[in-house]
């Protein structure tokens, strides 16, 4: 009698493109909202560049504007932003799906959870803008 050698039978895996978030509008800005961390970062490490300049004093200082005035990083910086301003959109969306606040045993509108974020992203704009503006 012939012996066959055994052999485990293997598992299917479906074939997926590695652009699957893109099917679907939800895992699209899922995705974008994941990478716009990278630009988060981004800022935090120009925002300690910035303060290291000014402690080095006013020629470091001059030389880290003038970087920051360059084409190419103000082009940086504007793509940067818009990634901030949807991370910040959808961090704020998120807050009513991860907090449940009720009143009277009633669950709040999402709005009633999410407008304090708005609000004090508002509110963080404009002491920034006054500052930066030097009103």
């Amino acid at each position: 009698m012939a012996s066959f050698p055994q052999s485990q039978p293997r598992e299917y895996h479906r074939p997926f493109s590695n652009l699957w978030w893109l099917a679907r509008r939800n895992y699209t800005i899922f995705i974008l909202r994941e990478f716009s961390s990278v630009f988060v970062a981004y800022f935090l490490v120009v925002t300690l560049g910035q303060v290291c300049a000014l402690a080095r004093g006013p020629e470091a200082y001059a030389s880290f504007q003038a970087c920051m005035r360059h084409p190419l990083t103000i082009l940086f910086n504007i793509i940067a932003l818009a990634f901030l301003v949807l991370h910040t959109i959808t961090w704020s969306k998120l807050v009513p799906k991860a907090f449940f606040p009720r009143s009277h045993g009633h669950p709040l509108p999402e709005m009633t959870t999410a407008l304090p974020s708005y609000i004090l992203w508002a509110v963080a704009t404009i002491v920034v803008a006054a500052f930066i503006l030097g009103a």
